[in-house]
C-alpha cells in the first residue's frame, strides 16, 4: 500500500527552517527527498480502509484534547482508515488501539498523527510521516568497520552520514551527540561519510577523519573539523593531526592511501542506495530519519523514547544483529516488546 508524497512540501519547508540539509553529490540546493511514494503498512496492494462515520472517539493512551473540531476529524479519518504498523494485524489503527491489540506500535502510530496534525500538517503530509515512521521500507545498512559510539547491541541504532564542510553536518552533530548521552546505554551511533563535490574541502577532511580513526582517534578529529568548518587546507588537517597525538608520518600514508578512497566510495555507494539526497543523511534502526517531515530538534528525542517503548529497551533488551561484515539496524518492523538480542559489547572506533 502506497501514497504520493507530493504533500510534503509544508512540512519540508518547516524542517529546512531549522535544519537546511545540504545538497547531494548532484545537487547544488538543498532537495527535498521527493520519491514517488511512500510505502504504508498493511496488506501489500490493499485500498484504504473504510472510514469510521460519526464523530471521532478518544483512544486510550493517545492525547488529542489540543486538537480542534477539524483536526480531530482529519486525525480520525487517517486512524480510521490507515492499517496498524504491525504486519499481522490487519485492522486500522484506531481498532488496534481500541481493542488493545498484541501491537506496541499502535498508540504511538497513533500519537504521531495526532502531533502532525496539531503542528499544522494537512492528511496527506501527517500520513507521508506515518509510512515513513512506521511503513515497511526498512533499510538494510552495513556498519562494517565505521566509528561508533555506544554498545554495539544498543536497541536503537543511529546512523549518519556527513559531510565535514556541511554547515547543516555541522549543526546536527552536537544534537546527535545529546542523544547518544541522554539515552546511554541504549543508543548507538555510527559515523560515516559523504564529500559533496561541491565542497572542496570535504573529501580531503573525510580523509583526515579516516586517517585517525586507524589510530583510534576518530571522535577526537571530527570534533576538530567540525569545530572549525572553514579551516579545512592541508596545513590545517596537519595541524589537527598532532593535536591530537597521531603518527604523523603514518596520518600521511593513511590520508593520501587507497584505503581511504575505497571506504569514502563505501559509505558514497551505501548511501545512495538507501536514498540519500542531501547531508546529514540520518537513519535510525533502519528507516531514514526524514528531515523533510520530521525536525532533528524535538522529533528525534521522541523517536528514540519511542523506539525504546516499542522495542521493550527499558528492560535491558537488545535488537542490533551480527550481519556480514557488521551489525544490522535494529528493526522497528516487528515492533514488541522483550525481544532479546547480543550483549551490550563495547564498539570500536571509541
Amino acid at each position: 500500500m502506497i501514497i504520493p508524497r507530493s504533500g510534503a512540501r509544508w512540512l519540508a519547508v518547516a524542517a529546512l527552517t531549522a535544519l537546511a540539509a545540504c545538497g547531494g553529490a548532484d545537487r547544488q540546493q538543498p532537495e527535498f527527498a521527493d520519491s514517488p511514494s511512500v510505502p504504508l503498512p498493511g496488506p501489500p496492494g490493499a485500498a484504504p480502509l473504510d472510514a469510521a462515520g460519526g464523530e471521532p472517539e478518544e483512544l486510550p493512551g493517545v492525547t488529542t484534547t489540543e486538537l480542534v473540531r477539524r483536526e480531530r476529524h482529519t486525525w480520525w479519518q487517517l486512524v480510521s482508515e490507515l492499517y496498524a504498523p504491525c504486519a499481522d494485524q490487519a485492522v486500522s489503527i484506531a481498532q488496534c488501539v481500541r481493542e488493545s491489540r498484541p501491537c506496541a506500535a499502535c498508540v504511538p502510530a497513533a500519537q504521531l498523527l495526532a502531533d502532525k496534525i496539531r503542528g499544522g500538517a494537512s492528511g496527506a503530509e501527517a500520513q507521508a510521516a506515518y509510512g515513513v515512521r512506521f511503513g515497511p521500507n526498512v533499510k538494510k545498512i552495513d556498519l562494517a568497520d565505521s566509528p561508533s559510539r555506544g554498545p554495539e547491541g544498543a536497541p536503537v541504532q543511529i546512523v549518519v552520514w556527513s559531510d565535514f564542510e556541511c554547515p547543516s553536518c555541522g549543526r546536527a552533530v552536537p544534537i546527535l551527540d545529546e542523544m547518544v548521552e541522554r539515552h546511554a546505554p541504549n543508543v548507538r551511533l555510527v559515523h560515516k561519510v559523504y564529500p559533496l563535490r561541491s565542497h572542496v574541502h570535504a573529501e580531503p577532511a573525510a580523509r583526515a577523519a579516516i586517517a585517525a580513526h586507524a589510530q583510534g582517534r576518530y571522535w577526537q578529529m571530527e570534533r576538530l573539523l567540525f569545530e572549525n568548518q572553514r579551516r579545512l587546507e592541508e596545513r590545517d588537517l596537519l595541524g589537527y593531526a598532532q593535536r591530537i597525538g597521531l603518527d604523523m608520518a603514518r596520518f600521511r600514508a593513511d590520508m593520501a592511501g587507497e584505503a581511504a578512497a575505497r571506504v569514502i566510495a563505501r559509505d558514497k555507494a551505501e548511501a545512495d542506495r538507501a536514498g540519500l539526497s542531501g547531508t546529514p543523511f540520518i537513519v535510525v534502526n533502519g528507516r531514514e530519519f526524514d528531515l523533510a517531515l520530521f525536525s532533528l530538534q524535538g522529533e528525534l528525542d521522541r523517536w528514540i523514547k519511542t523506539e525504546l517503548a516499542i522495542l521493550g529497551a527499558s528492560g535491558g533488551a537488545a535488537a542490533a544483529r551480527a550481519t556480514e561484515g557488521g551489525s544490522e539496524q535494529a528493526r522497528s518492523a516487528a515492533p514488541r516488546a522483550g525481544a532479546g538480542g547480543p550483549d551490550g559489547r563495547n564498539s570500536s572506533g571509541k
